[in-house]
């Protein structure tokens, strides 16, 4: 903060000097002369004039007397003439240069001003606070790093001033998703799980399709639960997968419902893409294989050994080509969703997938390593339905405006070679 504060009163002084110093010099050259005020200078005026015409009435005696002739009294005249203009002038002058300071004056108080103003516009309408803010943030991040290493805990005095001032900021305002992000991290951090939960939910209302958001708010809920899965949390981690798949921490609390649920066959798909994501020499991935180990092993003592990564690469295997209409109008970068459902049933996906309007046209291929759960997969499906939906807004929900193409039924046991889906239905509800 501190750069920035000097940044601010050096360009301020230095804007002052430009303007202020050519009128401080011009001031200076000026200050020989006497300020006189108008009323002053019009007795002056007067007074000369009424000795002009003293002097006047004398050289017309003088010529009356014989004293000068008629060429030295017009001399003589013109002479008196030029004096009392060229003393009205000097007198008229000097009034000009009393103006001439007084706005002098006029300009250094509106160039304080206008500094003074700049200050309070910036105060009430810049980033200041958010420059502390950030400035916080960075300093926090640094310090925790250093204790880290030093393999001390964190001070949560950090994490308190920060959500003190993210908690006064999003009162300002109330919209920046952002700052309601980052309030609930730090309030998970300190353990306020309800604070951060309520967080969560309120940056999740600016953005309803982001999946980290459904990810760490169904982790906060999780820990607030006491480490316990719910349906509810459950639900909003796989909604989380449908948003954003490779998301580690919707793919960890997957997991953990699914070995709770016993499906074992599931947590393992979901902990292993975990650590595919991750790396296997990452921290976290230690934790994640020890859970797929342990599930692996309750299969196997329920009689439901898993199979390998190459024999569970085998089952249907449903073939689409995709393509844009000719009517459609979306960007590059919108994300589009394709998967198959069951024809009559849940409507949660039995396989998806997700790519981008860029990639069209394309050929995708929806098989049991896209299923979403070993309890609702496509082998366990009779008809399905094939969707391909392009998302106006990212959201794995559909919407009014989004477009889409739908097929089926299609028979799992007697599948096309290939099914072609043209995008040119656009949703109105």
């Amino acid at each position: 903060m501190m750069p920035l504060w000097i940044a601010m009163v050096a360009l301020s002084l230095f804007a002052a000097a430009f303007v202020l110093w050519p009128l401080w010099r011009y001031r200076s050259q000026s200050s020989q002369h006497s300020a006189v005020v108008a009323q002053e200078a019009q007795i002056n005026i007067d007074a000369n004039i009424a000795l002009f015409h003293e002097h006047m009435a004398d050289l017309d005696l003088a010529l009356a007397e014989g004293r000068i002739d008629q060429q030295q009294h017009a001399q003589l005249k013109l002479e008196q003439e030029r004096a009392l203009l060229e003393d009205e002038l000097v007198i008229k002058a000097s009034q000009t240069k009393i103006s001439t300071a007084v706005q002098t004056y006029i300009l250094v108080v509106a160039a304080a001003l206008t500094v003074a103003l700049g200050i309070m516009v910036y105060f009430q309408l810049g980033s200041s606070r958010d420059a502390h803010i950030q400035q916080l943030q960075a300093e926090k991040i640094e310090l925790d790093y250093q204790d880290l290493l030093s393999q001390r805990n964190p001070d949560p005095e950090r994490a308190r001033q920060l959500v003190k001032e993210i908690e006064q900021r999003v009162q300002q305002e109330p919209d920046h998703l952002q700052y309601w992000f980052l309030l609930a991290r730090h309030q998970m951090e300190l353990s306020e799980y309800d604070k951060a939960v309520n967080a969560y939910q309120r940056a999740l209302s600016l953005d309803p399709g982001a999946g980290i958001l459904m990810a760490e708010l169904a982790q906060v809920m999780f820990l607030r639960n006491q480490n316990r899965m719910t349906a509810e949390i459950a639900d909003l981690a796989q909604k989380a997968l449908i948003a954003a798949p490779q998301n580690t921490t919707a793919l960890g609390l997957a997991g953990i419902h699914a070995f709770q649920q016993k499906d074992f066959r599931a947590a393992v798909k979901y902990w292993q893409q975990a650590v595919d994501v991750l790396g296997v020499d990452a921290p976290a991935s230690l934790a994640l294989q020890s859970g797929i180990a342990r599930a692996k092993q309750e299969s196997a003592n329920a009689g439901q050994p898993i199979a390998s990564d190459s024999e569970s690469a085998t089952g249907p295997r449903i073939n689409l080509s995709i393509r844009l209409g000719d009517s459609v109008s979306a960007s590059p970068d919108q994300l589009v969703y394709v998967y198959a459902r069951a024809w009559q049933g849940a409507r949660m996906p039995l396989a998806i997938t997700r790519i981008k309007v860029s990639d069209l046209p394309a050929n995708v291929t929806l098989d049991e390593s896209l299923s979403m759960s070993g309890m609702a997969s496509l082998s366990q499906a009779d008809q399905v339905e094939v969707v391909a939906r392009i998302s106006q807004d990212g959201s794995a929900v559909s919407k009014a405006g989004d477009w889409q193409v739908s097929a089926g039924p299609l028979d799992m046991h007697a599948l096309p070679e290939e099914t072609v889906l043209v995008i040119e239905h656009q949703l109105s509800e």
